[in-house]
Parts: structure tokens; C-alpha cells; sequence
């Protein structure tokens, strides 16, 4: 759908859910770019009743016609639920329609937190150089309190698959050789090499079963000039699984090819994993560690894959994914190559 036809079915789906408004008016709609799993749209709303007015600005969530990758609403609408009102900055939540006669697809709505940018590219700007080992060593302690989040406690192990401990890896690796294999338009012998390592050589079991944010990273954050950190983004791959995987997800070159011995162009990579590590209360123990960063390297491929498959069959043109499967496809695969070589 066009920007132009969301606005216009949202609208409708608001009449419907305020049948007593006098007015409903939706302006200066921008649409925010760079996501691949969802359209993404920021707006302000003002509805007007016979004895109230509503003012808000808010950003929309929308599932895709055809995405990069299987996501459910729902499990991001948890994960922000879960987490409101704890020590992780989290968007407050407005409305979940999973009916797909609205808009064709689920999609949510969230207040937007104003003042904030979530680009690493910022890092490079004289009002955000001071502020990026604070927001560094800010993101690594937000990493490791979701990993020690209760599962339980917050209502989100009876809404996820919780794998066995030793069991952790292989349902992961097995998830996304899978998803390579309906998407590949070409051989991948590096990747194939990768893989077929990874299985040889599986990482011990994990030190206990987690939430995974599943794409925790420079760049799915919102901070401002005085490095705070005010939301986390992109919760639509949570899941249950080992804690070092957000940890080496984050931690993947791609996200910082200018400063590769940093994470997230913010701080050194021991530093991050010694804050995550207290923060957390687990141990990241390094040939452990490793097997995820080569692992987050195949993951990260084959999410390119699926983009290059999108863009390549024409079931979309969103520049991002041209992008993706050919930028990011190549940069990753540097990484990978480096990794089999012992060089990262």
C-alpha cells in the first residue's frame, strides 16, 4: 500500500473506533525509511469529541505485502507491552488491529518519542561525537537487562516456543538455512561452508533460556544529543533462546564497517561485552561467543538473500531491499570470509 492509501484506511479505521468524534484530522504524515519487515509511518492525530480533544503524534506499524522475513505483529506488540515501565525504554503503546480488512495486513500504533534519531551515521556529527561511548555503554546494559528479564514474570513464556538448552542453536541455525533454501536465486559456497561448520562444531548449551530481542543493534534504538537512550526498537523477531545471541548479533561488523573494532561505532568490543556481562549476570565465554558472531554472519545473509529475492522477482520495489541484497550482502560476506579464516 502507498503512504497516500494507509492514511486513508487508517482514517477509516479511526472513524470506526470513534463513532462519536466530531473530527479527525491526520497531518504532516512522514514516512520513516530504512525498515525491511515493516511500513513505517509517523503522523499527528487530533480527534475531536463533544467534550474532549485528543492530540497525539504517533507512529504507525504495518506488516508488509511481502517481507523480508516471517513476522508477527502480535509478538512486537508483547514484546512492548512486556517491557513498558521497566529499566528498557520502550514506546508506549495506542492500538493492535490484526484485522486485515483495514489495511490488508496487521499493523499497530505507538507514541512517537519526539527529539530522538536512531542512526549510527550520527556518530560522525560533531553534536553526537561526545555522547557515543555514553550511549555505548547505555545500549550494553539495556542488552544484558533484557537478557536477565524473567520470561515468566512478564507473561511472555507461554506466548514463545522455549527451546531446550542445548537445543538453542540448532533450532535457530536450522530456522534460517531453511529460509536460505526457498530463497536463494544462486549458489552460496561461502555461506554453505559456514553452515556446514557451525553444525560440526555447535556452541555448548545455553547458560539458560532467555528473551532474544533477535535484531539488538546500532540502529534499532532511539537516543538524543545527550546520549539517553528513550526506546527500543524493532522487537518483531523476539523470541526464547540463548543470551549470547543478541549479544553477538550486536556485536556483527556490518553494523560499524567504519570502526570495525567497536560495537556499533560506540565503544571497544571488550568493554561492551565486560558491561553486558555485568548487566546480565552471564559470562560470555569466547569460543561460545564466537560461534554466534559467525552464526549472526549467516543470519545477516540470509536476510540479504531474502531481500535480493524481493527486489530480484519484482514482489517489491523499496529501494532498501536493492540495497540490502547487494550492499549489505557483499559487506557480510567480507565478514564471513574473515571469520572462516580466523582473521575476526
Amino acid at each position: 500500500m502507498t503512504v497516500e492509501e494507509v492514511v486513508r484506511q487508517f482514517k477509516a479505521f479511526l472513524t470506526h473506533r470513534n463513532p462519536d468524534a466530531i473530527s479527525i484530522e491526520i497531518r504532516n504524515v512522514r514516512p520513516i525509511f530504512g525498515g525491511a519487515s515493516r511500513q513505517t509511518i509517523a503522523m499527528e492525530l487530533e480527534i475531536v469529541k463533544k467534550t474532549t480533544k485528543i492530540s497525539r503524534k504517533i507512529v504507525l506499524r504495518r506488516e508488509f505485502d511481502a517481507g523480508i522475513i516471517e513476522t508477527d505483529t502480535r509478538t512486537e506488540w508483547n514484546a512492548y507491552r512486556a517491557f513498558a515501565d521497566t529499566d528498557v525504554p520502550v514506546p508506549e503503546l495506542i492500538w493492535l488491529e490484526e484485522d486485515k480488512k483495514w489495511m490488508g495486513s496487521p499493523f499497530f500504533v505507538m507514541e512517537e518519542v519526539v527529539d530522538c534519531q536512531s542512526s549510527i551515521l550520527a556518530f560522525d556529527q560533531p553534536e553526537f561525537m561526545g555522547v557515543r561511548e555514553k550511549v555505548g555503554e547505555q545500549f550494553c546494559r539495556i542488552m544484558g537487562t533484557v537478557a536477565k528479564a524473567d520470561p515468566k514474570a512478564m507473561w511472555l513464556e507461554d506466548k514463545m516456543g522455549k527451546p531446550a538448552m542445548d537445543a538453542c542453536w540448532k533450532r535457530e541455525l536450522d530456522y534460517w538455512e531453511s529460509d536460505i533454501d526457498k530463497k536463494q536465486m544462486r549458489p552460496h559456497p561461502l555461506l554453505r561452508a559456514a553452515i556446514r561448520r557451525l553444525r560440526k562444531n555447535p556452541p555448548p548449551p545455553a547458560q539458560r533460556i532467555v528473551i532474544v530481542h533477535g535484531d539488538m543493534r546500532a540502529g534499532n534504538f532511539l537516543f538524543n544529543q545527550m546520549g539517553e537512550i528513550k526506546a527500543v526498537l524493532d522487537w518483531e523477531m523476539m523470541h526464547m533462546g540463548d543470551p549470547l545471541e543478541d549479544l553477538a548479533w550486536s556485536m556483527n561488523r556490518l553494523w560499524t564497517w567504519k570502526e570495525p573494532d567497536l560495537l556499533g561505532m560506540m565503544i571497544p568490543r571488550d568493554r561492551a561485552v565486560r558491561i553486558w556481562e555485568e548487566a546480565s549476570g552471564f559470562k560470555a565465554d569466547p569460543d561460545a561467543l564466537f560461534w554466534w558472531e559467525v552464526f549472526t554472519s549467516i543470519k545477516g545473509l540470509a536476510i540479504w538473500i531474502s531481500q535480493h529475492h524481493l527486489y530480484s522477482t519484482g514482489a517489491t520495489t523499496d529501494a532498501i531491499n536493492c540495497y540490502g541484497g547487494l550492499w549489505a550482502y557483499d559487506i557480510q560476506s567480507r565478514i564471513l570470509l574473515n571469520q572462516m579464516r580466523g582473521d575476526a
